[in-house]
């Protein structure tokens, strides 16, 4: 938004008329959020946080708004959107819907044994919504995506012949595990250290639920741990015994999901891949995007090289935690 900060101040002046929420007396634009436009907002009331919502389409806006009424039925950890006078939660603003949401206090956690802890346990919440059926929505990261992009290689403006092949290669070696019939339910989607926030190694809140979806929960389980588990981008066994261990105290894997585990960390990584180039990079080339890309590649094969030895390792534990519940 290309706007004078005296602008954006009335704006959010108007808004807040909307809502019981008090009178503005000061903002500052924070720094997260790829697809929002974010502030911490001050009124003689309190601090909240006014975002901008630059990307996503109304419906998966309402779709977010749903899910949070839901998160509020089991008392979920994280930071709920405001309603205003008359009980709405999205205004609009010109070209873009703005929400108010409440305002916590926090920082990225350093990766630990205590936050990853901290994290399966929140997920495995998350997985155990009840009625998850109600919230359908396809994940952005599907084996669908994949194709499509892999469609648009004879097009693309950015090609690197390195990542083509990679990218074609490892969707055809995951693609029959993933068409595997699993649980489904709530998904995250997207839960790493920057949409989590703590204090010290105590988890205060889960934010940015724009990747939330109906999916297999074994994605989420990997996806989390490509998030927590991976300190200098190697999968850190310790970590992931933490993980697997405080998750299962919330839901049970099935044995064909702790069969597929391994390979669901290489589609944790590779559909990160996904995101990035089905985020303009096929097309427009991003030094930034380019090294994330080359690092979650690198994690990629270093996984699938080390799949009999993580296989072997997921199996002693759940033999260890399925012992243990008989």
């Amino acid at each position: 938004m290309n706007q004078t900060k005296d602008k954006l101040q009335e704006e959010i002046r108007q808004v807040l008329e909307l809502y019981d929420l008090g009178e503005l007396q000061a903002y500052k634009r924070l720094s997260f959020g790829y697809a929002n436009l974010n502030y911490r907002i001050d009124t003689n009331k309190g601090r909240f946080l006014y975002r901008v919502c630059t990307q996503q389409p109304l419906p998966l806006i309402e779709y977010e708004v749903r899910l949070m009424q839901g998160l509020r039925q089991i008392d979920y950890p994280t930071a709920y959107p405001i309603a205003n006078k008359q009980g709405e939660f999205i205004q609009t603003r010109g070209r873009y819907y703005v929400m108010l949401y409440e305002f916590y206090a926090g920082h990225e956690p350093a990766i630990n044994h205590q936050t990853t802890r901290a994290i399966a346990t929140a997920i495995g919440k998350l997985n155990n919504l009840p009625g998850a059926a109600q919230y359908p929505k396809k994940n952005a990261v599907h084996i669908d995506t994949c194709d499509a992009l892999i469609q648009e290689f004879g097009v693309a403006e950015n090609p690197i012949p390195e990542l083509l092949q990679y990218f074609k290669e490892q969707t055809d070696y995951i693609r029959p595990a993933l068409q595997e019939s699993l649980p489904q339910g709530v998904v995250h989607g997207d839960c790493f250290p920057d949409n989590t926030l703590f204090e010290g190694d105590t988890l205060v809140v889960v934010i940015d639920f724009e990747e939330a979806c109906y999916e297999n929960l074994l994605f989420d389980v990997a996806m989390t741990i490509n998030g927590f588990c991976f300190p200098d981008n190697i999968l850190d066994f310790d970590l992931l015994n933490t993980f697997i261990q405080a998750y299962y105290q919330q839901r049970s894997l099935t044995p064909k999901e702790w069969t597929l585990l391994p390979k669901y960390l290489q589609w944790g990584a590779h559909g990160m891949i996904t995101w990035h180039m089905r985020n303009n990079f096929l097309h427009v080339h991003n030094e930034t995007q380019w090294l994330r890309i080359q690092e979650l590649k690198e994690r990629v094969m270093l996984l699938r090289q080390n799949e009999a030895q993580i296989h072997q390792y997921i199996h002693q534990i759940a033999n260890q935690l399925t012992n243990a519940t008989h």
